[in-house]
């Protein structure tokens, strides 16, 4: 009977945010391979671990007993990776329904929706700044949830949405991500 582990790139997310929330606890503090039991199991810890550390987000320090290491923590671009939301969840997204975060869409309709503004039947001067303002609207997203602004993401909703209004060629992926916001902004 073969065992089925969860996806790697949740494990490597837990991992990170465990990591993340001891960093914030006590910067010097390494957690050892015990300290993440819950999260996954011996085989695909080691490996995770060292994909993680291999992409400069954790440092090991390795024991007798290769590849298990001894402790690990997390790095500056770690920590910078995990407050960056946007790019967090569009490396390492989030299982629907397993965290609080129900945005996993987001990053990918955000970037879904540069290409339809980018391949829509606005001129020049309209696309630009559309493109601008789907910019500005990823980096208000990227900024930690509780700091958003709901009227400005508001309003760029509507800017981006007002030079397509009349045309048969809306962006479908504007009204779902309308949609997502509207409902994370009720709960």
């Amino acid at each position: 009977m073969k065992t089925t582990y969860p996806h790697p790139k949740s494990i490597r997310r837990k991992l990170l945010t465990r990591l993340y929330e001891r960093y914030q606890q006590d910067p010097l503090k390494m957690l050892e391979p015990e300290d993440f039991a819950d999260i996954a199991v011996r085989t695909p810890l080691a490996a995770n671990m060292h994909y993680l550390a291999d992409r400069g987000l954790v440092e090991m320090m390795m024991g007798y007993h290769p590849p298990m290491f001894s402790a690990v923590r997390i790095t500056a671009d770690g920590i910078d990776l995990v407050e960056n939301r946007f790019e967090f969840n569009l490396r390492f997204p989030p299982v629907p329904g397993e965290d609080a975060e129900a945005l996993a869409e987001v990053p990918y309709l955000l970037e879904r929706l540069v290409e339809e503004v980018d391949l829509s039947p606005a001129d020049g001067e309209a696309r630009r700044c559309m493109l601008r303002d789907v910019q500005y609207l990823r980096d208000e997203v990227a900024r930690p949830e509780a700091r958003w602004r709901w009227h400005v993401i508001g309003a760029l909703l509507d800017w981006l949405a007002e030079p397509l209004e009349n045309s048969d060629e809306a962006l479908p992926s504007l009204r779902m991500l309308r949609k997502h916001l509207e409902q994370v902004l009720r709960e």
